[in-house]
This record gives C-alpha cells, sequence and structure tokens, in this order.
C-alpha cells in the first residue's frame, strides 16, 4: 500500500471553483440534450517525494505513462479535474488533465495512473493537517476519478 507523506501543508495546493452554463450533452440514450450543466474544476498540485513513510514519487513514474511526467520537474503533480453534472438526467461526466495533457481513460495502459491518482487523493484526503474543505475537495477528485476507471473497467 503506498503512503502519502506530507513535510507541510505547503507541499499540496488544491483549488476549487463552480459556476453553471447551458450547454449540449450526450444523454445516456445517446441522444444530444441541452440543459444548464453544474461545473466544479478542482485543480491539485503537489512535489512527490520517496521517504521513510513511502516511495509515492518512484510509484507515480513507474505507472505514469511518460508523455504526461513533467520533464523539468519530474516531482510534479499537477492534476486538473473539469466535471460537469445535469441534475434533471442524473448524469455526471469528468476530464482530466495532468501536467496540462489531456488524460483519457480508452487504453489499458492509462489505468495504473487512474489508479495511483485514486489512491493518492483517498490517503491525502486522510490527511490531518489539510483543512476540512481541502479534505473535501480530495473526495471530490477521487469520486471523479474511481467513477471513471470503474467505468472504463465495466466496458472492456
Amino acid at each position: 500500500m503506498m503512503n502519502i507523506s506530507f513535510k507541510g501543508i505547503n507541499n499540496i495546493k488544491i483549488g476549487k471553483k463552480e459556476y453553471s452554463a447551458n450547454g449540449m450533452y450526450q444523454k445516456q440514450d445517446n441522444h444530444i440534450g441541452y440543459r444548464k450543466k453544474n461545473y466544479t474544476e478542482l485543480k491539485i498540485s503537489v512535489k512527490l517525494t520517496d521517504d521513510e513513510r513511502g516511495n509515492h514519487l518512484s510509484d507515480y513514474l513507474k505507472r505514469t505513462p511518460v508523455m504526461y511526467i513533467n520533464q523539468q520537474e519530474p516531482d510534479r503533480l499537477e492534476l486538473h479535474i473539469k466535471r460537469f453534472d445535469v441534475p434533471e438526467e442524473k448524469l455526471s461526466q469528468s476530464f482530466f488533465k495532468l501536467n496540462n495533457k489531456d488524460v483519457f481513460l480508452n487504453d489499458d495502459r492509462i489505468l495504473p495512473l487512474m489508479t495511483f491518482l485514486a489512491r493518492f487523493t483517498r490517503e491525502s484526503s486522510k490527511n490531518p493537517e489539510m483543512s476540512v474543505n481541502q479534505r473535501k475537495y480530495l473526495k471530490l477528485a477521487n469520486n471523479s476519478i474511481s467513477k471513471e476507471s470503474l467505468e472504463y473497467i465495466e466496458m472492456r
């Protein structure tokens, strides 16, 4: 099991933005709908290390395709999740960027990265050094990552 260690609150930065806008989306029956969509954007930035409490930098580098690793700062992970919900349709969809590159879970080679991100956000949300809101945002990120991963696995 991977443990995420923190040397202080400066190691991780988390931001959240919410807004609504009308837009098109694909319904569950594959038809196109147009309604108000509620958006949530999360940005998580962290520097990973290997230390006595875990080898999460090594695990991240091992599980992440090279194209998603920041070549100038390989220990930096910058995750951006943009999610929209259409409450009337009970529909939500998430989009992911890692280090400013779109991540599409459409290939088994991406699954280890999503597993790392799910574990990272789940473990980080338990860190008592985090504020209540930071833990809540990390749980929301974890829910989006986990949902996307489960849907991919079920479709295979």
